[in-house]
Order: C-alpha cells, then sequence, then structure tokens
C-alpha cells in the first residue's frame, strides 16, 4: 500500500513538472509484461504526460498482437526522466538497455524479491499474485483510471501468466471478476489476442529447433520420474512444453547464443509435492554470471556463461527432490 501511496503522489508532482515516463518491459516480453506496460502507458496519456513503452531485444510471439494497441521501441536510448519497470526482477533481463543513474526508477512486478533487486525510488511488489497485470489493473483502480483497452490487455496477461488460470489462485479469480463486471469483455476475445503469431520461416525454424532438441536429449529417470535434458540454439521454452507432451516430468533445455538461457518446465503433480523451478533457477543466476526466476512449474534464468554447470546443478537439485519424495 505504501508503495501506491508513494507512486500517487510522484504522479502529481510529476504531472506539474512535465516529466516524461519510459516504460520498459523484459527481453521477449510476454502478455503480461507488455499488456501492464500499455495500460499504464494509456493512464500516463489520459493525465497528459508523455510517454513511450521499450522492449529489451524482441516481443514475444504470444505479445505480438497487443501491438496494435500501442508503439513499442526495442531497445530504447533511455533519455525520459523517469523509467517505470514493469514484471522484471533483475537489471539484467533489460540488456542491453542501459538505466543511466539519475533516473526515478519505478518497478512493478509479482516475483519476489531478490537479494540484489533493482535499484529502484518505488517498488510495488506482490509475489502473492499470479500476474504483474493483476497488480497494475489494482493500480489503476487506486488512481481512478478504468478504461476497456487497458482491461483487455491487462486480461491477456493474467490469462497466459496463469497458463490458462492453471496457476491462479483466489486473488486471480477477484480481479478477473472486478474486471468482467466493469467492462462486457468475452474471454474468448481474449484468447484470440493472446495466439502466437508466426510467418513461415520461423514456424519452420521452430519445428527444426525442436526436433534437434529431441535428437540431443539425454534422459534421467529417478524413482518413476522423468527428467528431459537438451541443448539447441532457440526456442528453449517450447522444447521444454514439448518434452513436457511427450511424458517427462521435468524438462530443461539450455542455449549458448548470445549468451547463456536456460529454460525449465515441470507438471503440476510435482509443483503440488513443493518443486518450486523460479527458486532454483535464483540459484543458478550466479552460476552463469546473471539473474533466474519464474514460477513454481515453469522458471528461467539468463547469464554470460557455465551453461554445462548450471544444468548440472538444476539436474543435481531435482534428483534430489524427487528422492526424497515418499
Amino acid at each position: 500500500m505504501q508503495g501506491k501511496i508513494k507512486l500517487k503522489r510522484f504522479l502529481n508532482e510529476a504531472e506539474e513538472r512535465n516529466y516524461t515516463f519510459l516504460l520498459l518491459c523484459h527481453h521477449n516480453a510476454d502478455p503480461d509484461s507488455l499488456g501492464s506496460a500499455i495500460a499504464f502507458s494509456r493512464y500516463l496519456t489520459s493525465r497528459g504526460l508523455k510517454n513511450k513503452i521499450g522492449v529489451a531485444q524482441s516481443v514475444s510471439s504470444y505479445a505480438k498482437r497487443l501491438l496494435q494497441f500501442a508503439e513499442v521501441e526495442k531497445d530504447p536510448e533511455v533519455g525520459e526522466d523517469v523509467v517505470v519497470i514493469f514484471d522484471t526482477s533483475s537489471i539484467e533481463q533489460l540488456e542491453p538497455i542501459k538505466i543511466p543513474e539519475g533516473k526515478y526508477v519505478v518497478v512493478i512486478d509479482h516475483h519476489a524479491e531478490k537479494e540484489s533487486p533493482i535499484n529502484a525510488d518505488i517498488w510495488i511488489v506482490d509475489s502473492s499474485r499470479t500476474s504483474t497485470a493483476e497488480i497494475v489493473w489494482e493500480l489503476l483502480n487506486y488512481l481512478g483510471f478504468y478504461d476497456e483497452i487497458s482491461a483487455r490487455v491487462i486480461l491477456a496477461g493474467i490469462v497466459t501468466d496463469t497458463a490458462n488460470f492453471r496457476y491462479a489462485n483466489s486473488k486471480t479469480f477477484k480481479t478477473v471478476f472486478s474486471i468482467l463486471e466493469k467492462f462486457n469483455i468475452h474471454m474468448g476475445e481474449v484468447y484470440n489476442l493472446v495466439l502466437p503469431v508466426t510467418d513461415e520461416n520461423i514456424d519452420q525454424a521452430k519445428r527444426i529447433a525442436i526436433l534437434k532438441a529431441c535428437q540431443r536429449m539425454e534422459i534421467r529417470k529417478v524413482k518413476n520420474y522423468i527428467i528431459a535434458i537438451s541443448k539447441i540454439s532457440a526456442y528453449e521454452s517450447l522444447a521444454c512444453k514439448i518434452f513436457l507432451q511427450l511424458g517427462a516430468d521435468v524438462a530443461i533445455v539450455g542455449s549458448e547464443k548470445k549468451g547463456v538461457r536456460i529454460s525449465a518446465r515441470a507438471k503440476e503433480h510435482l509443483v503440488k509435492k513443493g518443486l518450486h523451478l523460479g527458486k532454483l533457477m535464483e540459484r543458478v543466476g550466479p552460476i552463469i554470471d546473471g539473474s533466474g526466476g519464474g514460477h513454481s512449474g515453469a522458471a528461467g534464468a539468463n547469464g554470460k556463461k557455465n551453461l554445462d554447470d548450471a544444468v548440472k546443478f538444476l539436474v543435481k537439485e531435482i534428483e534430489t527432490f524427487l528422492k526424497n519424495l515418499g
């Protein structure tokens, strides 16, 4: 609550002083990050505050349909007075964007605070939320701003970050109820909004990457559980999802192209038993000279080196967890 109060006061000051805003999303921005930024941008615009949205490196295929609602700049130079960062728990997730010293920084996120968080003037963080979009909706409610397009992109963020409500909790559904009570939005329209956008060449590249991931797959069996491990140059998270569909209980896929990237996924029955991939990925961060995090059943890490060491660490920790299950 203190963060919201502080932000409201600061926005009044920003209006008086004509501050400009840059709204930043993490690399390969998903609908949660981009939708949150779009909704907040529309609020700032309604107050006459000049703002733009920036993303690090790229926008994910699931978020590209949201681009119809806003202009987005890739890897922007930070010349604005205020930087608002959405759904981003570490500064490494914004590379190659550099935030100069002296900028006023606001972080809005649903990931738990880490040992080395982003240096910010205002923190609005609630790890009990299943998406950053929920926090933004609550914030816009507090600020008295209601807008149907903002509601739609917020719902898009909620749907994707909860994996179609698989990871939703009571707060998630209260937020969705609040939105649908205020706006006549059909959820089918929201699901259409987050359908992946691809072209033929990208689709072929994905298929080739998945086939290579399967070709290179290593299988570890612990009791009745299967861990699938592989390495490819792109589409790590998609490969993880495919491995789970093929029968793995846990999937870990890494890449060493343009730095180190690791994605991991686990089936829901292991999440219910206590497996938390996000917490494991946080411990992977220092190993790869980067950062990691995520949800209990889906997580990732980005860094600069030591992919093999990081994967060995993950496998060892997961094997220990599985061995200790009753």
